[in-house]
């Protein structure tokens, strides 16, 4: 029977994904690369061992110019380890090891990166969905028509009133716009120097009957209602809820719902700390290039368009906070001008492994705190030669007859003497010194 381990590697495309395998009897190895969600940040090189992953054009690709993967996969080299998958910050990388993501498995570390709602503080209302750049948060609210909960007994002919918004108060959440179509709220399309996604509100008054269910709703106590004429009508009781889903393999927890939110009810927890720096900025060309704007994953770049922005930035500018120091700005740089600077990371222990150790120094290299590898030095050793040492001849006189007669003579004396009763009780007593001495005369007679 062969012990041999029949091994099968194969590569499919299914739309924009690349899935490599690696398959054994015992075991099931799959490489899911999702070229969609990769940034080409370029951290999967980084840690690779194998030197199995190498870089396609960024710029280009950032430009618009080729259309190609950012990363690509050189399966013959690629063990399989997983280390790609466990840096990738946009789950564009995904190695399953039978029917488990390495994600899922406690054996190997994980970047600590999370984002929570507090509950307690939440209204929860519409901003952080409006201003997540990937489309990761749905505010999942069930806020009643007015429509439904007013209900007109007789035609109620023209109502007068008033209804005022104090803007001041008013943070745009959108509940209200949310229950009643006589009040707009003017949405825009947020940037990193401005992240609040309302900027206005106001009451179509031919559609407000002022029956003050917007003044009920609003978390901020920024709406006034007085009607002025006595209508016969039934106002039901408001009764809404609502929950903030998160799409967990979405959120690169870049921050934008934190600023957005105005109850301070979302904390988000990055996987690295670090600095962006901006060299030579003359040299951008942001009409022309937008390698930048187009590749960030958290859209932290941004074009300065008012002339307080271009007083305060240069042609080209960023907002830090929302930065996730992935990388992909200063790969994707045609000029080479931006710099992303790494400082701290943050991950999970994992279980104590022959390979937990080494996993540790691959998430520390990311930010070049990794523990330096003793160098290999190797040392020659020259071969000894050896002389071989010379043994004098010894000269062995022939035997005689006389000689052979004595020397039987003298055997025959000793076996006598060993036979002896006094000789084995002497022997028995550990005289052997005795005995030998005894010996030696009983042979010198016999000479």
């Amino acid at each position: 029977m062969s012990d041999r381990v029949e091994l099968e590697i194969t590569m499919d495309v299914q739309d924009d994904r690349l899935i490599f395998k690696w398959n054994t009897e015992k075991l099931k190895k799959t490489l899911d690369y999702d070229a969609s969600r990769c940034s080409g940040c370029g951290l999967c090189k980084l840690v690779c061992p194998c030197d199995a992953i190498e870089m396609g054009p960024i710029p280009e690709i950032a430009m618009g110019e080729i259309d190609a993967p950012k990363v690509m996969v050189d399966q013959n080299k690629c063990s399989y380890c997983g280390l790609c998958s466990a840096v990738c910050l946009t789950k564009a990388m995904k190695l399953k090891m039978d029917d488990q993501y390495i994600q899922d498995n406690p054996d190997y570390p994980q970047f600590l990166k999370d984002i929570e709602i507090d509950k307690e503080k939440c209204i929860p209302c519409v901003l952080c969905e409006h201003a997540c750049p990937n489309k990761s948060i749905t505010a999942d609210l069930k806020v009643p028509k007015k429509e439904d909960l007013v209900i007109y007994r007789k035609e109620p002919g023209k109502i007068e009133g008033e209804i005022t918004i104090d803007k001041e108060k008013c943070t745009y959440c959108g509940l209200c716009e949310r229950l009643c179509k006589a009040i707009e709220i003017s949405w825009r399309d947020v940037t990193p120097n401005n992240p609040a996604p309302g900027y206005d509100i106001r009451v179509v008054e031919d559609e407000c009957d002022y029956c003050g269910l917007c003044e009920k709703i609003c978390p901020d106590k920024a709406i006034k209602v007085n009607c002025k004429t006595e209508v016969d009508r039934e106002i039901k009781d408001l009764e809404w809820s609502g929950e903030i889903k998160i799409d967990r393999e979405k959120c690169l927890t870049c921050g934008w719902c934190k600023a957005a939110c105005p109850r301070d009810a979302i904390r988000v927890t990055k996987a690295f700390e670090g600095e962006i720096r901006l060299h030579h900025p003359e040299k951008c060309d942001p009409v022309g290039c937008k390698a930048c704007l187009n590749i960030c994953p958290s859209k932290v770049w941004f074009i300065p368009e008012t002339m307080e922005e271009k007083e305060k930035f240069d042609k080209i500018a960023f907002n830090q906070d929302f930065c996730g120091f992935c990388g992909a700005c200063q790969n994707a740089c045609p000029e080479k001008i931006i710099e992303v600077i790494r400082k701290d990371v943050r991950y999970t222990k994992p279980n104590e492994t022959p390979w937990s150790r080494m996993w540790e120094q691959t998430f520390l290299k990311l930010v070049g705190k990794a523990e330096k590898m003793p160098k290999i030095r190797i040392v020659k050793i020259e071969k000894i030669e050896e002389e071989e040492p010379t043994i004098p001849e010894v000269q062995v006189p022939e035997l005689t007859e006389e000689m052979r007669e004595k020397l039987s003579q003298r055997i025959k004396k000793a076996r006598d003497f060993l036979k002896e009763k006094s000789t084995r009780m002497l022997t028995e007593k550990g005289k052997t010194e005795k005995v030998i001495e005894r010996l030696k005369k009983e042979l010198e007679v016999a000479q």
